[in-house]
């Protein structure tokens, strides 16, 4: 990638970040093309030659959000010798992530507040509503009470326990950086037997 190329990719991604924190703080109705502009010190002309419209940069914002959750949950259920490993080695991954990139704690925001917001855009909906952070990881619940890792109980509450637990502390850390990240094992802890 070339000077040029990659000039364009950071003026990109600053769009993004700034687009997010706007949406997160303001909401998205709230946000206007001419604030993510004036803050970034660029041209209204500039913010098109990135994105079509502020629905477009909340839809890149969306797939965003959804990416980064979709590559820690690409395994194969037989190739999961130990489930609580396997929720161990996502929650490592999701703190460090979220200690290291403020970017991706506050995605936690954007994703809650998307699908839960009447107000935000069908296209933007539409995108979110492909992931499913819930039903995938079942079977390595079942199979983690099959073989005692897991604690006993509805698979589907006990994921959706787990991943609020996740959800309220990356939410907490966007907006409190300077707060401590809890260890990964306590999170683990509500899912092991």
């Amino acid at each position: 990638m070339g000077k040029r190329d990659l000039q364009k990719e950071e003026r990109r991604q600053q769009i993004l970040n700034c687009s997010l924190d706007l949406i997160i703080t303001r909401g998205y109705d709230a946000m206007k093309i001419r604030d993510i502009a004036d803050r970034l010190g660029i041209s209204i002309g500039l913010f098109f030659n990135y994105f079509s419209s502020k629905e477009n940069v909340y839809e890149e914002l969306v797939k965003i959000g959804i990416s980064g959750p979709q590559s820690l949950m690409q395994f194969d259920i037989n190739q999961v010798d130990h489930p609580i490993e396997l929720f161990s080695n996502i929650t490592y991954a999701v703190f460090e992530y979220v200690r290291s990139d403020s970017f991706v704690a506050k995605m936690f925001i954007l994703m809650s507040q998307t699908i839960n917001n009447e107000f935000v855009p069908e296209s933007v909906k539409t995108i979110a509503s492909t992931f499913d952070a819930y039903t995938p990881l079942v079977p390595v619940i079942e199979k983690g009470q099959r073989q005692g890792e897991i604690k006993q109980g509805n698979p589907l509450a006990l994921i959706i326990t787990y991943w609020s637990a996740i959800q309220g502390i990356a939410e907490i850390i966007a907006v409190h950086p300077e707060l401590p990240i809890p260890e990964p094992e306590w999170i683990v802890d509500i899912l092991r037997s």
